[in-house]
């Protein structure tokens, strides 16, 4: 085997191993490309806009919820596009649901406030 055919399926080769992490690479990004398109047939164009806030915020949030509309779909349970105030619906929904009452204690630290003089000398 001469060197330029030696390179050449070297060459190949590193192709190859990088193809698979392109294939994985372009997989996951195909899948994210069908996720959003079907969550454009979902929603109308204000909740698509109020999820995209929400999604800059808390990702995983905006995850949850979009998991939870393509499942709805899917199970068909969503017979029109999901407008804003439902959309507002389910967050409230959700946030009631994973909400745990927040207790916020103080603790302030003792201030003398006596009115006596204190002497200092000058």
């Amino acid at each position: 085997m001469d060197p330029s055919e030696l390179e050449a399926l070297k060459a190949k080769q590193r192709g190859s191993s990088g193809d698979q992490d392109g294939d994985s690479a372009n997989s996951n990004s195909q899948r994210e490309e069908e996720r959003q398109t079907l969550l454009a047939q979902i929603l109308d164009r204000d909740a698509r806009e109020r999820l995209g806030r929400i999604a800059l915020v808390k990702k995983e949030l905006a995850r949850h919820v979009e998991d939870m509309l393509i499942q709805m779909a899917r199970m068909n349970k969503i017979r029109n596009k999901v407008t804003e105030d439902e959309l507002k619906d389910l967050l409230e929904q959700i946030s009631t649901k994973n909400s745990q009452e927040t207790k916020i204690i103080v603790s302030r630290k003792e201030f003398d406030d006596s009115d006596e003089e204190e002497e200092y000398d000058f």
